[in-house]
């Protein structure tokens, strides 16, 4: 379903989020079965904006896009993103042929009463306006990330975790009122405790690290500060 069609608050372009997994089990090993919303840009087909470096609509600042532009956009070398261009690719394809309806946000947050949700499976959550997520989320739980933890309305970290990249991030993102998910390279394991102070960081267990010994829809700690959780996430970089 569409639960939001209109400009990106990230730089006004338009954009679309589409729920998907309502009535169907999601594959992904790692979130578990979740509902996930997927936030697009609704005028251009995502590989093309990928290779032409106009995913900032819906990636903003992530330092998981593209270096390059044209067909190494899609290299490893190029983007570090670890979603896969095809399940993009193929929910915009339904969109365009209209497969998708448009939600009656007030009945499908009633519906989706005792769920567990994931905000923004690819495009980040700050894209799209926070009433959509208050109304979205009035009776389920949910999962989300953002890497505009440091531009973006502060009431986003009721429901997102901050996309951290460096112990600095950590530190900073926490300042401003959010919980924090670390992803973190090899090199920064030796000083990454030390740097982050007294900021507690517990390794997410549904990781390959910890042994994947739950999923995301079952642990639901990456849920931002709305339930009272008070813990911050790190991951080694995937």
């Amino acid at each position: 379903m569409i639960i939001y069609q209109g400009p990106s608050l990230l730089d006004g372009q338009p954009i679309v989020a589409i729920l998907t997994g309502f009535s169907s089990k999601s594959k992904n090993s790692k979130t578990g079965e979740m509902p996930q919303v997927w936030i697009l840009k609704s005028d251009m087909n995502p590989v093309e904006a990928l290779r032409l470096g106009l995913e900032y609509t819906i990636c903003g600042n992530c330092p998981h896009r593209p270096k390059l532009k044209g067909k190494k956009a899609l290299s490893k070398l190029s983007r570090s993103c670890y979603v896969t261009v095809m399940s993009i690719n193929s929910i915009f394809k339904k969109f365009a042929k209209g497969g998708y309806k448009v939600a009656v946000l007030p009945e499908l947050a009633k519906q989706l009463s005792g769920k567990n949700i994931r905000l923004g499976a690819y495009g980040d959550p700050a894209a799209v306006p926070i009433e959509v997520w208050d109304e979205l989320c009035s009776y389920c739980n949910s999962t989300g990330y953002t890497h505009q933890w440091a531009t973006c309305d502060e009431r986003y970290s009721q429901y997102l975790m901050a996309s951290c990249d460096s112990p600095i991030d950590v530190l900073q993102s926490t300042l401003k009122g959010y919980r924090t998910f670390f992803v973190q390279n090899i090199s920064d394991i030796a000083n990454a405790y030390k740097k982050v102070n007294d900021i507690k960081l517990a390794f997410c267990p549904a990781s390959k690290e910890m042994g994947k010994v739950t999923t995301c829809s079952n642990c639901m700690a990456c849920s931002g500060t709305r339930k009272g959780l008070h813990s911050n996430v790190t991951i080694m970089l995937h």
